[in-house]
C-alpha cells in the first residue's frame, strides 16, 4: 500500500483474499506492507474486516472461509503465528482455533502486526488465512521487503496513480502484479513465478512454447 493509496477501499479486499478458500490458494496475499504514516489506520481496517469474516461449513451459504485441509496444515499455520509472536509480532486478531466450530480443522482469521520482514510467518508459504502487516519508510525500503523473499509468484500494489503503482510493480520480482485491483489473469496471460515460485509459464504464447523445441539451423552465405 503506498502512501496515498484508499486504504479504506484497497485493505478490506486484501483481507477477504487472505482468508478465501481458507488461505489455500498459491496467489492470496498474506503480507501487508503500510506506509508507516498510515500504519495504525491501515491495520484498524483490516481488524475489522478479519473479526467480522465469516467462517463455518463451507456448504451454509454465507460462509466464505472453511477449514483447512488437515489438522497437520492447520497446526503449520498455527505454528507459523506463534513463531511470529516470539519473533516480535503483535497478534492483532485471531491466532487460534474458533471455539464455536470444535469439530474441523478450522483456524481464525489472523491478523499480526509489526512483524519482522525477516521472520518465519514473513518469508514462508503460510496456506492459512493469516495476514501479516509490516511499516515501510519509503517506496525503495517497501520494494526491498517485497523482494525479500525465495518466493516470487504474485504481488499486488495500490495507489492513488497508476503509473507510481506501474513503476513500483515493475521492480517487484514477481510473475504477476495486481494493481488497484485489476486482475492479471486471463488466458492470453502468461501465468508463473519467479525464484522458488516455479518456473515456465502457463497461458499465453509462453505458455505454447513449454511445449515446443527451438531448433537452430545453420547455412552458408
Amino acid at each position: 500500500m503506498l502512501d496515498d493509496a484508499d486504504l479504506g477501499a484497497s485493505l478490506p479486499m486484501a483481507a477477504v483474499m487472505a482468508c478465501v478458500m481458507s488461505g489455500q490458494s498459491c496467489i492470496l496475499p498474506s503480507r501487508i506492507l503500510l506506509p508507516r504514516s498510515r500504519y495504525d489506520e491501515g491495520v484498524a481496517v483490516l481488524k475489522a474486516t478479519m473479526e467480522s469474516f465469516p467462517v463455518g461449513d463451507p456448504w451454509v451459504p454465507g460462509n466464505m472461509q472453511g477449514p483447512q485441509i488437515s489438522e497437520t496444515q492447520r497446526q503449520k499455520v498455527l505454528g507459523l503465528i506463534t513463531d511470529g509472536v516470539e519473533s516480535g509480532a503483535t497478534l492483532i486478531t485471531g491466532g487460534g482455533i474458533p471455539e464455536d466450530l470444535p469439530t474441523g480443522y478450522y483456524t481464525q482469521p489472523t491478523l499480526l502486526g509489526d512483524v519482522d520482514p525477516d521472520s518465519r510467518v514473513a518469508k514462508e508459504e503460510i496456506f492459512g488465512p493469516v495476514l501479516t502487516g509490516t511499516a515501510y519508510d519509503t517506496e525503495d525500503d517497501a520494494i526491498a521487503i517485497a523482494n525479500n523473499s525465495i518466493y516470487g509468484l504474485s504481488g499486488e500494489v495500490s495507489s492513488a496513480d497508476n503509473d507510481r503503482a506501474l513503476a513500483v510493480a515493475m521492480r517487484m520480482r514477481t510473475g504477476s502484479v495486481t494493481v488497484n485491483g485489476k486482475s492479471f489473469f486471463g488466458i492470453t496471460s502468461p501465468f508463473g513465478g519467479t525464484k522458488q515460485s516455479g518456473l515456465g509459464r502457463r497461458n499465453g504464447t509462453q505458455g505454447f512454447e513449454e511445449y515446443l523445441e527451438i531448433k537452430t539451423i545453420g547455412l552458408p552465405g
